[in-house]
């Protein structure tokens, strides 16, 4: 009899948030249709040619940028003159010694 019940009280449980559930259609009580971005509406758009004029007076203006504002060609630096071999039997006579990175390195410690 108790399995019943709790199975006949989940039935209308299911039944009632499908029907309020389908109160609403999507959560949206008035349906009002899309009014634009930051309520703005669309109706006073630019034509293509009044937009492709103001670009081309925005790029004629520096305006507009492409690709990499920092475009510098690689430099590469100039030659030290040390071989890979010296640079290895460097780090091979002191033990420990990195040949690169920080030696300094230490681990944040808390607070």
């Amino acid at each position: 009899m108790r399995i019943q019940t709790i199975a006949t009280s989940a039935a209308l449980v299911l039944a009632l948030v499908g029907i309020a559930h389908a109160g609403t259609p999507l959560g949206d009580p008035d349906n009002t249709p899309f009014q634009g971005a930051y309520g703005q509406s669309d109706n006073a758009s630019a034509s293509r040619a009044q937009v492709q004029a103001e670009l081309q007076q925005a790029k004629a203006e520096g305006l507009v940028a492409r690709g990499d504002l920092n475009n510098v060609p690689f430099a590469a630096q100039a030659d030290s003159g040390v071989s890979r071999t010296q640079v290895a039997a460097d780090v091979a006579q002191t033990p420990g010694a990195t040949a690169f990175g920080d030696p300094d390195n230490v681990p944040f410690q808390g607070a």
